[in-house]
């Protein structure tokens, strides 16, 4: 039991992992080292372009906007405050910026109201505006948040409309995050593809049979001639040594005196 829900915990850390590291990777390759995001629409129409502040001020960085029209065209671009753009596009037809779609780097948009827009430059209430022909560049400042921008293509259709975020900090999260990743498709591998371990049982373990003395040796734990044919060795009981006895005194009883004066007469 224990080894299956070790194995689907490293499956579902691996198919993690995996995404992770995908996603990680495909966010680096797309933002570069510049952490530079770019979405992009076209709408090809000569209807105003709204691009509110849910979309603008929605990061901390700085947002540049480029448009392009068709060629021999020409583009007004302006930045004002959000009621004041509203109420200049009023209810004509018009193009909406909702949001953006990472997946493919593109801007949202849906169009509303009905009928002709005003003439857009000639309202006193831009705070910042550019009308060139070709393509014209604003940078929309966080600092003066919350700000709509209103574009609108003159003597030709709006070709593109696209929108640069700059983040360094979003390159360095999506290696990390790739590198979290990998660490969990590794963890998730190894779970995955670990090996059972199997306890066996208690083996028996046969008795080491005694090793026969060698020829010369003895044992110390048997009795020294046991076993050979010989009598054990007894120790002796210890012997009282007496001192020497003096030698006899000789006798003289058939013994001459060569100093008795008989003696020597005879």
């Amino acid at each position: 039991m224990a080894t299956i829900v070790k194995r689907v915990v490293g499956a579902l850390l691996a198919l993690v992992g995996l995404a992770i590291t995908a996603a990680g990777v495909w966010f680096a390759t797309q933002l570069g080292t510049s952490g530079t995001a770019e979405f992009a629409m076209h709408p090809a129409t000569t209807d105003p372009v709204v691009v509110g502040p849910e979309v603008l001020n929605r990061v901390d960085a700085d947002v540049v906007v480029t448009a392009t029209p068709t060629e021999g065209g020409s583009v007004f671009m302006a930045l004002a405050n959000p009621s004041d753009a509203t109420a200049v596009v009023g209810a004509s037809q018009h193009v909406t910026v909702t949001g953006v779609s990472v997946r493919d780097w593109a801007l949202l948009s849906r169009t509303t109201g009905t009928g002709t827009a005003p003439d857009l430059g000639a309202a006193d209430l831009w705070r910042q505006q550019d009308d060139a022909k070709g393509p014209v560049t604003l940078t929309v400042q966080q600092s003066e948040a919350p700000e709509t921008l209103v574009v609108k293509a003159e003597g030709g259709q709006l070709s593109s409309l696209t929108m640069e975020v700059t983040d360094k900090s979003w390159f360095v999260e999506a290696v990390v995050g790739a590198l979290i990743g990998l660490f969990l498709l590794v963890v998730g591998v190894v779970l995955l593809t670990a090996r059972r371990t199997r306890h066996h049982g208690d083996v028996a373990v046969q008795p080491v049979p005694p090793v026969p003395d060698a020829a010369g040796t003895s044992d110390p734990d048997q009795t020294v001639g046991a076993g050979d044919g010989s009598e054990p060795t007894v120790p002796l009981p210890a012997t009282v040594v007496s001192p020497p006895e003096a030698p006899a005194a000789p006798d003289t009883t058939d013994s001459p005196d060569p100093h008795d004066p008989e003696e020597v007469t005879r």
